[in-house]
């Protein structure tokens, strides 16, 4: 996606839909498809935003890494309480 309106309109129907799940639901998959939300998010802030096409391909892949390894961090935290 190389136009940034509809990206910022993604990013905005997402945390939408994510703010909606959270207010109805605490269950574990509702939490689980709240993070992967999360992660998309990040992801698309990463490819979109960040202006990372020029740098080495070691710093992406950890950008990359970063949410979706963040988000079953908070999953395993979650499990355990």
């Amino acid at each position: 996606m190389k136009n940034p309106h509809l990206i910022w309109l993604v990013l905005i129907i997402t945390t939408l839909a994510s703010f909606a799940l959270a207010e109805d639901s605490a269950q574990p998959w509702v939490i689980g498809l709240i993070l992967a939300l999360t992660s998309f998010k990040g992801a698309l802030i990463i490819d979109s935003f960040m202006e990372l096409h020029g740098v080495h391909h070691l710093v992406r892949r950890a950008m990359h890494l970063y949410c979706p390894v963040l988000a079953v961090m908070i999953w395993g935290i979650l499990q355990f309480q």
